[in-house]
């Protein structure tokens, strides 16, 4: 029997998406099917509410702020808990560490910090820049979502012996939860996007590719357009794209929905528009394919191999690129049965159970020997 730790001190946000989900339904999933092992989350001031319900030991920091744990009570806690192997599916592990510390595990979602610099909030540029290179020279094993990331991971890392300590651990598809009704005024059929108003998400290009296609020289007829609706939250350094898109004709805003509401538009989209301009791996899409939903993705990052022929590419920078993606699966209904049809068939390798289930085989490796395990594939 084994004993691991695992690092929910951001887990206390209210709204789940991106790396909080990483972290939540890998946190459920290898709680649920620990066998003999034992686990302890390690969280800010409180369990999450997310995790309340995990049968499961934990302690709670008296510090809320990231920097806070990471440099005074993080590099405590993990020495004095008497875990075997500890695991860091959000942020890095500590960049210091005492010597007595168990093995790590830390998951590395992408590089966007360095590859798209310029739609990365300062904070978030300055805090990995400062602590990622000392948390990957001293981790046991580096978690990647993709092989795209894993990639990136070494492109812009020299770090002796990283390469040998990757190991691919593809996300998951989130239990599907009982649809809400559709907002009120929103009729089936329409396009759905769905992400945080941030610059890497694309939304002016995508509003430009949207008014392309209203207009008569496209060839889907004007009122066969259906509406563009946005579900995701304000983030950072979106300038005027939110106003565009509350301003923006046959476009409605949703802004942040729950889970319920979630599932009822995937249920009712008749496509996802997803030009994203860098993703170390996609929730969104694989939400769409687990919906049967066909979706248009940027060719770029982790998107075309997760896609894997069930969805269209297109270039993110080139709004025509866009636009003709869309008008192609507007325009062609058994080519969206065809690739919502795939794409179901796609995201059904995808589950938190097999993810889960690889991390727990890491943290066992590292625990025994302080070597991962033998890198994946995602397919």
């Amino acid at each position: 029997m084994s004993r691991f730790a695992i690092d929910v001190t951001a887990c206390w946000r209210p709204q789940r998406v991106g790396m909080l989900t990483v972290a939540v339904e890998l946190t459920r999933a290898m709680v649920a099917d620990r066998g003999e092992d034992q686990f302890v989350l390690l969280c800010s001031r409180e369990r999450p509410a997310a995790l309340g319900g995990l049968d499961c030991e934990a302690v709670l920091s008296p510090y809320r702020h990231e920097i806070a744990l990471k440099t005074r009570w993080l590099p405590t806690v993990e020495a004095q808990v008497g875990c075997d192997a500890i695991l860091y599916p959000y942020w890095p592990s500590p960049p210091r560490r005492r010597p007595d510390a168990p093995p790590a595990a830390v998951f590395v979602h992408d590089l966007a910090f360095k590859l798209r610099p310029r739609e990365v909030p300062w904070q978030q540029r300055a805090y990995f820049g400062a602590v990622l290179g000392r948390s990957l020279r001293n981790a046991a094993a580096v978690l990647v979502p993709s092989e795209a990331t894993r990639r990136d991971l070494l492109s812009c890392y020299r770090v002796a012996g990283l390469e040998s300590k990757i190991a691919m651990v593809p996300e998951g598809v989130s239990p599907d939860v009982a649809a809400a009704p559709l907002p009120a005024g929103l009729d089936p059929g329409f396009i759905l996007a769905v992400g945080t108003v941030e610059p890497r998400k694309n939304y002016p290009r995508l509003l430009d590719a949207y008014r392309r296609l209203r207009r008569a020289s496209v060839p889907v007829a004007r009122a066969a357009v259906p509406e563009l609706v946005i579900a995701g939250r304000p983030g950072w350094a979106y300038g005027d794209a939110l106003q565009r898109i509350k301003a923006e004709p046959g476009v409605r805003y949703l802004g942040h929905v729950d889970d319920a509401t979630l599932s009822a538009l995937y249920q009712s989209a008749s496509v996802l528009a997803f030009p994203s301009l860098y993703e170390g791996f996609g929730l969104p899409p694989l939400e769409a394919m687990a919906h049967g939903v066909p979706a248009v993705v940027g060719n770029a990052g982790a998107l075309p191999e997760l896609a894997a022929g069930a969805a269209i590419l297109v270039d993110p920078d080139d709004v025509a690129s866009i636009a003709d993606g869309l008008e192609r699966l507007l325009a062609d209904a058994s080519l969206r049965e065809k690739l919502g049809a795939e794409g179901r068939r796609r995201a059904a390798d995808f589950t938190w159970e097999r993810a889960a289930a690889a991390t727990h085989e890491v943290l066992r490796r590292i625990a025994s020997t302080g070597t991962p395990a033998p890198s994946r594939t995602m397919d």
